[in-house]
């Protein structure tokens, strides 16, 4: 009977090295697909606001439609910004370097920005000579890309896109999109070094 057991034992223990041997072959593991972990898709959403038709004609010659309709149509979408603190004090200002992104992933967070934003852009304004963008928007849809560099000190805009590249100038007085870029990347940015 003691043998049986001492058997059994050795089986066991026999069946259990053959395990070690196994995984000290260091066979990789099944990796998840990259996909799983991307942003998600968004959906096209439809910007909703008022405007005469002073407002109107200004905004499409600043932020033509072919463009709003990648912006609002983009499946990829982002907020950038340049937080300046002591240690890059110094450095050229006219440069836009930005610091923080935040991925959008819901389509209410891109209809928020969208919305704000053309609104402050459909206000012509007398704009500052100093041009030093803190905030960026990026968006993608079917391979085209449009790129957004704010000023909100100067009230400036410059796009560069698919379709050419616009400026335009937004409203001074409080505005709206200024205080969602900022709340967005406050809540969800996330910081990288260029």
């Amino acid at each position: 009977m003691k043998r049986i057991v001492t058997i059994i034992f050795y089986v066991v223990l026999a069946g259990c090295a053959k395990v070690e041997l196994i995984s000290d072959k260091k066979t990789p593991l099944p990796v998840t697909s990259p996909t799983a972990l991307e942003i998600p898709v968004l959906k096209p959403i439809v910007v909703k606001i008022d405007l005469n038709q002073r407002q109107k004609k200004y905004l499409e010659e600043s932020l033509p439609s072919n463009v709003r309709e990648i912006l609002e149509k983009s499946e990829k979408f982002e907020v950038l910004k340049e937080v300046i603190g002591k240690e890059n004090s110094e450095r050229e200002l006219m440069t836009f370097e930005p610091n923080r992104t935040a991925k959008i992933t819901i389509e209410k967070d891109k209809k928020e920005i969208l919305e704000a934003f053309f609104y402050d852009a459909a206000r012509e304004d007398s704009p500052a000579a100093c041009y030093e963008p803190h905030h960026a928007i990026r968006a993608a849809f079917q391979n085209k890309t449009v790129e957004i560099e704010i000023c909100f000190s100067c009230s400036r805009f410059e796009v560069k896109s698919e379709y050419g590249n616009f400026s335009g100038t937004i409203t001074r007085k409080n505005p709206k999109s200024e205080k969602i870029l900022d709340r967005i990347i406050t809540a969800q940015g996330i910081e990288f070094k260029n």
